[in-house]
């Protein structure tokens, strides 16, 4: 009896612990044999886990400090860092004017091309102004052949005159002797006459030659200035004869020209345009409380996009000091909404940025996307 109740006590533990035995049938009460069925094995799996609330709210705590960190890194950064990525890379575009009117020729440039200062860009057909020329010429070379001419008659002019001086001087003499003889009787009457008449006479040359020989100079300055008037017209003449040879003003690249063979140019309008290699700034558009960290001559860092992995040393020109609060300028950010106060949100200051150390002037393009960095 006690064997069969610790035999049924041994199933009973089994059970209760979720282990059975592996035998078929257990002795209870003694020698009577029980039959019980083999139940299913159970999978063995690892134990419950924990509740992770704890864990959610540690991740999301550790968040919000890190994105409050960034954010105080960001703000802070504003009093370090003056950085903005609304910059452009910008230069002078020269309008080339033609000083002479005419039609085209040649054209010796084409879009895009790189030229020196003193290039020839066009050609404007110079049949007319060669011909101009030529007749500048003659009317010079007319006007100083009359030179000599004035000059000879002023030299026989000059000789009249000195012997009208003689005869006027002679005269006087004769009329001075004449005149007491006169008086004492020694002299008629016609014949003191005759004396003073003559003495008249010759006064009257030497006027009179005095006045022809002013006259002939007055001649001859006329025609000296008609002779510079000639050489001026004639340099005149070979100054537009030599601007129909249009050339570059600057060194820089050619931009979307428009002339052909043929067209007719005039000082009116631009012929040609072009980039200026020379003048290549970048104009960075600033927030307004970073102005006062950007004296001029501060150095500046600067992101070229179209030259990209490497940073250009810059210095700060000046700052715009006029800019439009009109609704409808051009700085107006499209898409804004009205209620919005656009002028503290959207507007930049220009600031002119030169570069020290820029890349050739090849790699350098209007319009293109920069960014500087100063720091405080």
């Amino acid at each position: 009896m006690r064997r069969g109740i610790a035999e049924v006590s041994l199933v009973m533990r089994q059970r209760d612990s979720n282990e059975f035995p592996t035998m078929d049938s257990v002795d209870l009460l003694g020698d009577a044999m029980v039959s019980f069925p083999t139940p299913p094995e159970l999978p063995v799996g690892p134990a419950d886990p924990p509740p992770r609330r704890t864990a959610h709210r540690h991740r999301a705590l550790l968040l919000l400090v890190a994105a409050g960190l960034v954010v105080g890194l960001w703000w802070g950064s504003g009093y370090v860092i003056a950085y903005t990525d609304d910059a452009y890379v910008a230069s002078d575009v020269v309008q080339v004017t033609p000083q002479v009117a005419g039609p085209i020729e040649a054209v010796h440039v084409s879009d895009n091309q790189w030229i020196k200062r003193g290039s020839i860009l066009f050609t404007i057909d110079p049949t007319e102004f060669r011909l101009q020329l030529q007749q500048a010429i003659a009317q010079e070379e007319e006007r100083t052949a009359q030179l000599p001419v004035d000059k000879a008659a002023i030299e026989s002019l000059g000789a009249q005159k000195e012997a009208a001086d003689e005869a006027a001087r002679l005269a006087a003499i004769n009329l001075g002797r004449v005149t007491p003889l006169t008086k004492m009787g020694f002299a008629s009457k016609q014949t003191y006459d005759n004396t003073r008449t003559a003495q008249e006479q010759s006064v009257a040359q030497q006027r009179n030659a005095d006045a022809t020989l002013e006259r002939e100079k007055q001649t001859l300055q006329l025609h000296q200035v008609a002779v510079a008037k000639a050489q001026a017209a004639r340099l005149y003449a070979e100054w537009r004869l030599s601007r129909t040879d249009v050339t570059a003003p600057v060194d820089g690249q050619i931009t979307n020209p428009t002339l052909a063979r043929g067209d007719y140019v005039s000082p009116s309008r631009p012929a040609l345009a072009i980039v200026n290699a020379n003048a290549w700034r970048v104009i960075a558009n600033y927030k307004e409380y970073y102005l006062r960290h950007l004296p001029p001559g501060r150095h500046v860092w600067v992101w070229l996009d179209g030259n990209p992995w490497h940073l250009y040393r810059a210095r700060v020109q000046g700052i715009a000091h006029a800019i439009s609060r009109d609704r409808r300028a051009s700085t107006l950010v499209p898409y804004v909404s009205p209620t919005v106060d656009w002028i503290r949100l959207n507007r930049r200051i220009p600031v002119r940025l030169r570069l020290i150390d820029p890349p050739p002037p090849q790699n350098l393009f209007m319009g293109a996307d920069a960014r500087a960095l100063a720091l405080y």
